[in-house]
């Protein structure tokens, strides 16, 4: 895959931090990584999901090797399997990783000068110390916490400023409440991109072996540069590449033993989905999940991330099928502006803007952001599903961790 349609190196040098060309990023994202966590924790019901998650998005946000020490020989079980270069080791066996990424309370033997800890119980996430409570983590969190620790790793290798630091908290609660796991017996996902398969990943989590009826609706098929974003693609073999998005992923699902309704085709005005009840909508335009809405569903959840890696906002909903309050909510705004930062000028000086032309075609982002969000939505989805009927929006940010969520 060519650097210039790479999202993440594209998101990177738009942010403009000093590093101006695809090869300068691509040198800071080609470190290795250790995450080490305390093995008495490190299991299914505990914290055996954020490992996962965090090892999935880090895998894809670098391209150096992904070390695991928390006391495994192999990995319990998951979505799909991590990709090649995650490997299960001791800490002796891990000496070229540049940085360490702590979960829990364990005994860290720091490898290097940057070192990232946090830890998730119950329906909180923490980050820079261990909680100290005795609850186990729940899915949700698991997923969350992946989420900002994976963007801060992001962030601190390559030089983001943190952002509103002044504003931080050690810990956030996220709106759930455990000790609940389970899904609805079906649901329906718009979408079936970043988001999309990051829903259905904490879906399979949240489970926990039982069956889920889903729907899933997409237009796309894959492309190359979709893995590095996407957490359900595997990386060493491609066997996703040129194939409808809601064939593949209907395969994977009916592998957790899921029933399974795909549906290829471009949602327009007047689409009606096959299956009432519950949906997540993960589209990356307004005017898709206008029509989402609009679909003949009794609950919609959705969630969107920004594109702007200085400003990592998320943002989620969770609302009934209206169209007047679609319209305030899903406006159209306006994207990032970028082209006055050091490496546009230099796109603006080659022949024909031809380089601005690639970069401005690529959507730049982070799959970090993207368990963030899903974390979210999840607990809005949960929140229905036991009485809940308020509409709820809300949005974060990921970098400073951890900024005060707004919830309203």
């Amino acid at each position: 895959m060519e650097r210039a349609h790479d999202r993440i190196v594209n998101g990177l040098l738009k942010a403009d931090i000093g590093l101006l060309t695809p090869e300068q990023v691509s040198a800071r994202l080609s470190q290795d990584l250790l995450i080490q966590v305390d093995p008495t924790r490190a299991t299914a019901n505990d914290l055996w999901p954020c490992i996962w998650f965090l090892a999935s998005v880090l895998e894809r946000q670098f391209t150096g090797r992904v070390y695991i020490d928390a006391g495994l020989n192999a990995a319990l079980p998951a979505p799909i399997p991590l990709g090649p270069r995650c490997r299960f080791v001791s800490a002796a066996d891990s000496q070229s990783a540049a940085m360490m990424i702590v979960i829990g309370a364990c005994d860290a033997r720091p490898t290097s000068g940057i070192v990232i800890a946090g830890d998730t119980r119950g329906n909180a996430i923490a980050y820079g110390s261990p909680l100290r409570t005795t609850n186990p983590a729940h899915p949700i969190g698991c997923c969350a916490l992946a989420g900002y620790l994976g963007f801060a790793a992001l962030a601190q290798a390559v030089g983001i400023p943190e952002y509103h630091a002044d504003y931080r908290k050690p810990v956030l609660t996220l709106p759930f409440h455990p000790p609940t796991r389970g899904v609805p017996s079906q649901c329906s996902v718009l979408g079936t991109g970043q988001l999309g398969q990051a829903f259905l990943a904490l879906g399979y989590f949240l489970a926990d072996g039982n069956s889920l009826a889903v729907q899933l609706v997409d237009k796309d098929e894959f492309e190359a540069e979709n893995q590095r974003t996407q957490i359900l693609l595997s990386e060493e073999s491609m066997p996703w590449l040129g194939k409808p998005k809601v064939a593949y992923l209907s395969d994977i699902c009916r592998s957790w033993a899921w029933e399974v309704l795909p549906e290829h085709t471009e949602i327009q005005w007047g689409w009606r989905a096959s299956r009432g009840g519950l949906a997540f909508l993960g589209f990356d335009n307004m005017d898709a999940r206008r029509i989402g809405v609009e679909g003949g569903f009794e609950w919609i959840v959705e969630a969107g991330v920004g594109t702007d890696f200085l400003r990592p906002h998320i943002s989620w909903h969770s609302l009934p099928p209206d169209r007047e309050l679609a319209k305030t909510v899903f406006a159209d705004g306006h994207g990032v502006s970028w082209s006055d930062s050091a490496f546009g000028r230099s796109l603006g000086e080659t022949a024909a803007s031809c380089g601005r032309v690639v970069f401005e075609n690529v959507d730049a982002a982070a799959p970090s952001l993207g368990l963030a969000a899903i974390s979210f939505a999840w607990s809005e989805l949960l929140q229905y599903v036991s009485g809940n009927r308020t509409p709820i929006g809300g949005g974060a940010y990921l970098w400073s961790p951890l900024l005060p969520v707004v919830r309203e």
